[in-house]
């Protein structure tokens, strides 16, 4: 099945991924009910006070008095609207945060109105680079749209157009967009359409045939959202290596290794790890390409293992590792906290000072990799927008320590860190809109020359059109080259 899309399940993808709020979005359209502006105002007030009182992102990446500007502009704006217009007001407001684990959803009997309405765009896609392509398809069976159509226009609206307007509602890490392209992908395309552009009965594309440059308009009818189901799809899936965790020896000396996540929680970690570099020490590769271009993070401790079949130096990983006085207080005596040892110093809760380095592995009860297995090859690490929270972290390690060649395009999560972890959940008096605020501030032992985006390819490339018709990974093939001719 291709990323994003899960047609069994849609709490799977939003939940991994830390992108909920897609989602929860846009099931909110059909309800009008109009909220006055003092609740409102107390809705807003509430919300910026308890992001003051628990989250450190909100003042990282622009000086506080730009963000309280803009909050006073925000909350002056305010009038008489439906929850939905207020919600979408909330979404510029929490994107101030510059912290893409933080979401927010609407209350389920809002969501579950909207879901019923036919105003959906029956399809899933994918974006390559900044061009947009047809993945899945769940309305009609015979509107002529195929597998791997570049969607040009939707009623009449270019694709720069609607990411223009889309993107705002999607908090990132700093200033990133690629995370904004991978997380606009699947059907939380049609999703956030159906937010900002409202209800419609069907859409109009313009589209471009792949192989055949033939450009075509098609007009869709709107569908519900429980359309997206894998028995309503009319188009074969798309399945890529990155998604799957494997080893592949490419030759006699190079080797691929593709890590897809850091929390699937019924996956033993500890072996897989162990059994591959076996493999790889037994062949004697000199050329490692490690794949998480598709890992948007998990359980904390999972990266820094991976990191320790690299490099046996154990390195400070964290410059501090920080809480806000009010989480803290709440929850100093659950036993998560006191294992890691967090102490309030003055203004600020810190972690415990053997948290912050490679070799921390959590209370995951890990073993630290035999020397012999350590590898000291050349390393390659393909990386994308999708690349996030844990898998970021990963990608700062190597990058900090000089211990890889990246490949692709910008990691999604800031290389200098990110605040996520422990979170908590707000719910807001008069819309009870739910509002999850992430508490711990993980900060990374770098001082970037610029802050607010992730680590940069060393070579960038993309999944292309013909590939992503044939299944191949552009990333690693690129890499592959790029060795052969002597990289």
């Amino acid at each position: 099945m291709e990323e994003m899309v899960s047609p069994s399940g849609l709490k799977v993808i939003y939940m991994r991924y830390f992108i909920s709020f897609l989602l929860i979005s846009v099931f909110s359209g059909v309800y009008a009910q109009k909220l006055s502006r003092d609740k409102q105002i107390e809705d807003f007030d509430y919300l910026v006070n308890e992001l003051r009182l628990r989250h450190q992102g909100l003042y990282e990446y622009q000086s506080k008095d730009k963000v309280d500007y803009a909050l006073d502009s925000i909350r002056a704006a305010l009038t008489r609207q439906s929850t939905l217009d207020f919600y979408k007001t909330l979404r510029y407001t929490i994107g101030l945060t510059n912290e893409g684990h933080t979401s927010i959803d609407l209350p389920k009997w809002t969501m579950i109105k909207l879901g019923l309405s036919k105003s959906f765009l029956p399809l899933s896609v994918k974006f390559l680079g900044n061009e947009l392509v047809v993945n899945q398809n769940y309305g009609k069976d015979k509107v002529g749209v195929k597998k791997g159509d570049r969607i040009i226009s939707v009623n009449g609206k270019s694709i720069t157009e609607i990411t223009n307007h889309i993107f705002p509602l999607i908090p990132t890490d700093g200033f990133n967009t690629t995370s904004q392209y991978a997380w606009s992908g699947g059907i939380n395309f049609s999703l956030l359409y159906r937010l900002v552009y409202g209800k419609t009965k069907r859409y109009v594309l313009e589209l471009e045939e792949y192989g055949t440059g033939k450009q075509k308009n098609v007009t869709i009818p709107a569908v519900r959202f429980t359309s997206f189901k894998s028995k309503k799809a009319k188009l074969p899936y798309s399945h890529f290596d990155y998604q799957d965790f494997m080893f592949e020896q490419i030759n006699d000396s190079i080797a691929y290794l593709s890590i897809p996540g850091f929390g699937e929680d019924d996956f033993d970690y500890e072996t897989y790890y162990k059994e591959q570099f076996k493999k790889i020490d037994s062949l004697k590769i000199s050329h490692l390409i490690i794949g998480i271009q598709y890992n948007g993070g998990g359980t904390e401790g999972n990266e820094n293992l991976l990191y320790s079949y690299l490099d046996n130096k154990r390195i400070r990983k964290y410059a501090k590792v920080t809480m806000l006085p009010a989480p803290y207080e709440r929850n100093k005596e659950d036993e998560d906290y006191i294992f890691d040892k967090w102490q309030l110093k003055g203004a600020i809760a810190e972690r415990g000072d053997f948290t912050l380095y490679s070799d921390y592995y959590s209370d995951l009860e890990y073993e630290k990799p035999m020397d012999n297995l350590v590898y000291t090859g050349k390393v390659y690490v393909l990386i994308s927008g999708k690349t996030f929270s844990g898998g970021a972290e990963f990608a700062s390690l190597v990058k900090m320590s000089d211990r890889g060649i990246f490949i692709g395009e910008e990691v999604g999560g800031a290389y200098e860190g990110n605040v996520s972890g422990y979170a908590e959940y707000v719910e807001l008096p008069n819309s009870k809109i739910e509002v999850k605020v992430p508490t711990v501030h993980f900060q990374i032992n770098v001082d970037p020359k610029v802050k607010g985006h992730g680590v940069m390819p060393d070579h960038e490339a993309h999944l292309t059109w013909d590939d992503y018709m044939h299944g191949n990974n552009s990333l690693k093939d690129y890499t592959v080259q790029l060795i052969l001719e002597g990289e």
